[in-house]
């Protein structure tokens, strides 16, 4: 018994003694912290300088509001979710990173006004140095890939869908990557060209990168290609498109008279990427969406959700044309937020059970196939076509 006991003091011994001279492993809860920095569930950001880009568009610097919080890294091309309180109203909108992956000292963001939007203009006259601002973690897919995308990549850019390319320059300039890069960027006006000087001095210094402007609207002085990114601009600019990837950013409409002329060039679908992009301005408007609802059906809308523990059920009306998630925001009595990102369906973080009723879903937006099995939708795409009924509990 004795002796037992002696083993065990010994044992005990030898482990304090072990514990006090041998170091901690380098990796010993470092796991957890880089998860959390790499994928944040918030972030909290502080506006540390604003600079005006152009008439109707301004760029933001965002630094971590906590000094002891690093910012995430990411890839150049991808973005962040804004969250914002306006009268009341708690929603969130994505805009692309437009500083370099290299430099995490801080975010910057273009953001251009959208006339008739809600976060937009909002955050274009109220937003100042100072202010703090919940974002989602760096989020999407569009970026560079080095194992698919080749050497020689097309960028073709819409008004402010410039803003990822611009972060994907900086980076390719930055590490002098050896990729050939073609950028054709169409405008409405000379003055709509956002980042024109660095993009001319970016072409000036790297003979690995070729810009082309194209305006649709030019003035009478405009001595640049006019009119619109046909597929004859496109293989005028860059020759020939064998071994070459294209990625598009810009309007709905835009990526719908692009799809046009790519496929006109023959190219396989696998060597173009996209953008997520946004909601329609007009659902009524887009293919498949059924002739007999217009602008005034209405709907109900029924929610499960939990308050302090406890399910409960809420009902309220809603337009067929709006998405349900924009309607669910809308209800500020309710306080509800839905983790959302893309505000296009595909992130998948605003997932949500529907119980039962009938959405409408843009033809071009792909639903995860698991989701459509088990009854999930995407509700910042989501328009309601019936009474719907949403169960905020399941995820």
């Amino acid at each position: 018994m004795m002796k037992d006991i002696k083993k065990y003091q010994n044992a005990e011994k030898a482990k304090k003694q072990r514990e006090q001279t041998l170091q901690t492993p380098w990796y010993y809860d470092g796991l957890e912290n880089l998860c959390e920095r790499l994928h944040p569930e918030k972030l909290v950001l502080q506006v540390s300088d604003i600079e005006e880009l152009s008439w109707d568009t301004k760029v933001y610097r965002l630094t971590s509001a906590n000094p002891k919080k690093l910012l995430s890294p990411f890839r150049a091309g991808q973005y962040i979710g804004l969250t914002a309180e306006i009268n009341g109203v708690r929603t969130s909108r994505p805009y692309s990173l437009v500083s370099s992956p290299n430099n995490l000292a801080y975010y910057e963001l273009g953001i251009k006004k959208k006339e008739g939007g809600f976060v937009s203009p909002y955050l274009l006259e109220n937003l100042k140095v100072g202010d703090n601002l919940e974002a989602t973690g760096p989020l999407g897919e569009f970026f560079y890939n080095t194992l698919f995308h080749g050497q020689n990549l097309v960028f073709i850019a819409g008004g402010c869908g410039i803003t990822p390319f611009i972060s994907m320059l900086r980076d390719i300039t930055e590490r002098t990557l050896p990729l050939n890069v073609y950028l054709i960027f169409g405008c409405l006006t000379e003055k709509d060209i956002l980042f024109r000087k660095e993009l001319e001095d970016i072409a000036t210094r790297r003979s690995n990168i070729k810009l082309k402007f194209i305006l649709s609207e030019p003035e009478s002085d405009w001595k640049g290609a006019c009119g619109f990114i046909t597929k004859n601009e496109i293989l005028n600019f860059i020759g020939n498109i064998e071994g070459k990837y294209f990625y598009v950013v810009g309007s709905l409409n835009m990526y719908q008279f692009i799809e046009g002329e790519l496929n006109a060039l023959n190219i396989p679908i696998h060597r173009i990427k996209y953008e997520a992009f946004g909601v329609p301005d007009d659902i009524t408007k887009v293919m498949g969406w059924p002739n007999d609802i217009d602008g005034s059906k209405k709907v109900k809308v029924t929610l499960d959700f939990l308050s302090q523990g406890q399910k409960e059920q809420i009902s309220f009306e809603a337009s067929s044309i709006e998405p349900l998630l924009n309607s669910i925001e809308r209800q500020k009595d309710l306080r509800l937020m839905i983790e959302n990102g893309c505000r296009s369906g595909q992130c998948a973080l605003c997932r949500t059970k529907m119980v039962s009723g009938k959405v409408f879903v843009p033809p071009e937006v792909t639903i995860r196939e698991i989701d459509q099995n088990y009854g999930f939708i995407h509700p910042c795409i989501s328009y309601p076509l019936t009474d719907i009924h949403l169960d905020l509990t399941l995820t």
